[in-house]
């Protein structure tokens, strides 16, 4: 079937519009076109649409919004603006494809989905991580009942030396917070999908500036820093702006009386390295390399599941925007459903408010504490 080409328009120009929105996008020619590119910053705006061969660029995304009208937007703009261009660009009469996280408050989250309702279109969260081929199938192990009750997750990430210094993602004013915010985010979005979404309960957590501050004159990449693609018109990088977490940690306790202990790091002097693990009473498993462990006819086995990539975007950058932006424009089609659902997004951002007070008021945050429109 032959459909007329959605108007896609991109808000925000940095690393992750240049590396993964807009390749994808791209990779779409046939039923997506590109219309118009919008930055605070004019440079990054006209540099990203020279790159691409995009016909318009703005320094005022809402100017363009009032004069492009496009169908659908991507908002990558750093997180503390992503409710505000989110509901600016639906009342526009756009579809919103919004990064992680959309909103660092419960109460936001729901205030941007209250307005998606209200002009009739479609939010999608970006939780790209869900799109691979492992968490695809640790989910799929999880919902055949071979772990049994899932009792216990431990997940982390940790960059023993990657801040990102492309940006403004180190920057409180601009981004809120550090590597909960940023990697975090996606770890517990697919460790709790995989675990059929159960509800959070409390979250107890510490959030840590102990290294990334200092101005260590230390080699590091752009790869270990979260930008294996390279950098696209970066900020210039101050370490004395610094004042986000670099280390978080922590547990949390769900309403199904599962625990969860967390650790996500931008620096900390820790091996590099990530995980999500789930014990449950009959087994136990790693999503990612996929693993279980359980026992069969009195012994103990490990086993290695093979996975297999879902499409040739296997060794593609950021490759789970690719799977994420093809689902969604079957999404907008009406041939599918988001992968991402409304009450999910909604607890990712009830945990991470939990966790920032959390560490603010040295305490366990209930559920019951944070305010809801609800």
């Amino acid at each position: 079937m032959t459909y007329p080409k959605l108007r896609v328009a991109v808000i925000g120009n940095g690393m992750i519009a240049n590396a993964a929105h807009i390749p994808a996008y791209r990779n779409l020619s046939d039923r997506v076109e590109i219309v118009a590119v919008a930055d605070t910053r004019l440079q990054a705006a006209q540099e990203t649409a020279a790159r691409y061969g995009i016909a318009k660029w703005y320094d005022d995304p809402q100017q363009m919004l009032d004069e492009v009208h496009p169908d659908w937007v991507s908002v990558c703009t750093p997180n503390n603006y992503h409710k505000h261009w989110s509901i600016q660009a639906l009342r526009a009469g756009a579809h919103v494809l919004c990064e992680k996280p959309i909103a660092l408050r419960l109460q936001d989250a729901q205030e941007i989905y209250a307005e998606a309702d209200r002009a009739g279109k479609l939010f999608f969260p970006c939780q790209s991580m869900r799109f691979s081929s492992d968490i695809q199938a640790a989910k799929k192990i999880f919902d055949s009942g071979r772990l049994g009750e899932v009792y216990f997750s431990d997940i982390e990430i940790i960059r023993r030396r990657g801040v990102p210094t492309w940006g403004m993602f180190h920057m409180k004013k601009h981004n809120f917070g550090g590597p909960f915010c940023d990697l975090g985010v996606h770890f517990l979005d697919s460790a709790l999908y995989i675990l059929g979404s159960p509800k959070m309960h409390s979250v107890s957590g510490g959030a840590f500036c102990k290294i990334a501050n200092l101005g260590e004159n230390v080699e590091t990449s752009l790869a270990d820093s979260g930008a294996p693609a390279g950098t696209f018109t970066p900020r210039p990088y101050d370490y004395h702006e610094f004042d986000v977490e670099d280390f978080s940690a922590g547990s949390m306790i769900f309403e199904n009386n599962m625990i969860l202990n967390f650790k996500f790091s931008w620096a900390v002097n820790l091996p590099n390295g990530g995980h999500m693990d789930f014990a449950g009473d009959k087994g136990g498993m790693r999503a990612s390399p996929l693993q279980i462990w359980t026992n069969l006819d009195g012994y103990q086995v490990d086993v290695k599941p093979h996975t297999y990539a879902m499409s040739q975007y296997q060794n593609v950058p950021f490759s789970g925007h690719w799977y994420m932006i093809e689902h969604i424009e079957r999404c907008i089609r009406g041939e599918e459903e988001y992968l991402v659902k409304r009450e999910e997004a909604l607890n990712i951002c009830a945990i991470i408010e939990a966790f920032y007070l959390s560490a603010e008021k040295k305490r366990p945050v209930l559920i019951q504490e944070l305010q809801s429109m609800e």
